[in-house]
């Protein structure tokens, strides 16, 4: 640059205000590869951020259906029967003495 004009000589009296004003310094300083290679690993922090949006959905998906089956086994063990345990052999019809009602529990 010569002396005449308003740009400064060097790149460091850049007002780094900007994106594009830190790209172009980049450029200036390293090349083209250097750009592609800040590029690409900007653009594989967004593609792998938005790969993990629909996996959270599922993990929260799975969890409430899993705290659901496990509320209603909860239930299930810990609500005492209703009738008698074992249907097979009713203790209103067997004979006292017999050794069918000696192994009816109700």
């Amino acid at each position: 640059m010569t002396p005449g004009t308003t740009r400064p000589s060097t790149p460091d009296a850049i007002a780094l205000t900007t994106a594009a004003g830190l790209l172009r310094i980049l450029l200036e300083r390293n090349g083209t590869w250097a750009l592609c290679k800040v590029v690409g690993a900007v653009t594989l922090f967004l593609a792998l951020h938005l790969a993990r949006i629909p996996l959270v959905l599922l993990v929260r998906i799975l969890a409430g259906v899993i705290a659901r089956v496990d509320g209603y086994t909860t239930r299930q063990i810990t609500t005492p029967p209703t009738g008698p345990i074992n249907h097979y052999y009713d203790p209103a019809t067997t004979m006292p003495g017999s050794w069918e009602h000696a192994r009816v529990r109700t």
